[in-house]
């Protein structure tokens, strides 16, 4: 996961593509090292989300614009818009559930918009 330290490059991303997850973290958060690569193989099956890290130490300004007040985090965006928010301990397979619900229904509105394009 490539490390964001701007709200500027967050910004430009969410633009850029339909589904970005921003994880926001800390080297000396044992809960947080833990979850990263759990996180980062789990997004291996969803190749339609890009993904980028906060340092919650280096960028604390950054995660507070995001009222990102403890470790680890999750914030999925759809479309620039906030979809989904975890944080603390959470359950990775239930984030997984969620966040296969979301991709799920985001392919198939895009499908159908696509679908209502090519007919008109």
């Amino acid at each position: 996961m490539k490390q964001i330290n701007s709200i500027t490059e967050i910004d430009a991303l969410k633009k850029e593509n339909d589904m970005l997850l921003v994880y926001f973290g800390s080297n000396i958060c044992s809960v947080c090292c833990d979850l990263l690569p759990k996180l980062d193989q789990m997004l291996g099956n969803y190749p339609d989300i890009s993904a980028v890290k906060v340092d919650i130490q280096k960028s604390p300004a950054l995660s507070a614009s995001f009222s990102v007040f403890t470790a680890p985090a999750v914030i999925l965006f759809i479309q620039e818009k906030e979809t989904l928010r975890e944080a603390g301990i959470m359950s990775l397979s239930r984030l997984e559930e969620q966040i296969s619900r979301y991709v799920e229904l985001f392919s198939k509105a895009t499908d159908s918009t696509d679908l209502k394009e090519e007919i008109s």
